[in-house]
């Protein structure tokens, strides 16, 4: 697969105790405060999802990096790789690939776990012959994902597999998330398989149901990662640090204040607050806790990866995690 086409592809709960120790000076341990005030502002991609919720740091606590929002994945792909941007909230399967190419950053953290759901038209689940849940209702249907390169990929191939079906018995459409709900619309997808608030929309619209969350495919899975150059994390340490302290009480906030959370997220995703604040309160549905990544987390994408073809990545847990921020401020 040419660059061309990879890149048309790409298309614990924390205590408030805890989280009044990331407050002060002190908290920073071994990072060296050398150089502090020439500091370059890193700039951090997204896209507007809730899966990358944590950009309201940026608003909720002043932290130092510029959010660009992109639309698709390979926009947000290639300039990471390029080096145009910082670092990225992304995929962990496309990060996966992008560093097998040779780009050079690392993950930092979850970016949340679960936050997924498989939508379907109406009157699809109707079928008097199947089970509503049944796999075998997706057969031959025409199916937006976001990238073929992403956890939601994993996520449906796991699903179909219940039933011994695979992706390709399905007609699986690459698609950027913000396009899937007018593609639902207009009759041109049977269903999509995306991160929030997107399948909650579909809902809300009354356009689609859910066929099934993704935390009752694989409970807890991550799916997003945040990752940074590594010349910013060997040469930026105070700065990581502190941006890494601004996402922890940022999540924390958002699980305990979700209406001020929902309502600043409006200047970074472009949703009603309504709609993120009922996504908030639904049960795990998506969560931002738990945002240390362990070898379990990684162990299963790459297997999975492999099983639905996508990559037999090598990369160890050393290569692909940088774990010495989220620790520090963990302690």
């Amino acid at each position: 697969m040419d660059r061309r086409t990879f890149f048309y592809h790409s298309g614990a709960l924390i205590s408030s105790l805890g989280l009044r120790s990331l407050g002060g000076a002190s908290a920073l341990g071994g990072f060296s405060l050398l150089n502090a005030s020439t500091l370059k502002v890193p700039k951090i991609g997204y896209l507007p999802i809730t899966d990358h919720l944590l950009i309201i740091a940026k608003e909720l606590k002043g932290a130092n990096f510029t959010p660009l929002k992109f639309s698709s994945w390979a926009d947000l792909s290639e300039a990471l790789r390029a080096g145009a941007i910082d670092g990225a909230f992304i995929l962990t399967p496309l990060a996966l690939k992008l560093q097998e190419q040779g780009a050079k950053f690392k993950a930092i953290l979850a970016a949340h776990r679960n936050g997924s759901a498989l939508v379907v038209k109406k009157g699809l689940l109707d079928n008097p012959s199947l089970p509503k849940h049944d796999p075998n209702l997706l057969k031959g249907r025409k199916i937006a994902i976001p990238s073929r390169f992403s956890t939601h990929y994993l996520l449906l191939g796991e699903l179909l597999a219940q039933a011994s079906l695979e992706p390709k018995d399905l007609k699986l459409i690459d698609m950027a998330p913000p396009e899937m709900l007018s593609a639902l619309s207009n009759g041109s997808i049977d269903g999509f398989i995306v991160a929030e608030p997107f399948c909650i929309s579909a809902q809300t619209r009354n356009l689609a149901d859910v066929f099934i969350l993704s935390k009752d495919i694989v409970n807890n899975h991550i799916c997003c990662v945040l990752a940074l150059s590594n010349n910013l994390l060997n040469t930026q340490e105070s700065a990581v640090f502190s941006l890494v302290q601004a996402f922890l009480q940022t999540s924390y906030l958002i699980q305990t204040k979700p209406e001020q959370a929902a309502a600043v997220s409006r200047k970074f995703l472009g949703q009603k607050p309504e709609l993120i604040t009922k996504l908030l309160h639904e049960n795990r549905r998506v969560v931002y806790e738990n945002l240390k990544l362990t070898q379990d987390d990684l162990n299963r994408t790459i297997q999975d990866s492999k099983q639905f073809n996508i990559g037999d990545f090598k990369t160890s847990f050393e290569d692909f995690v940088d774990s010495r921020f989220i620790d520090q401020a963990l302690k």
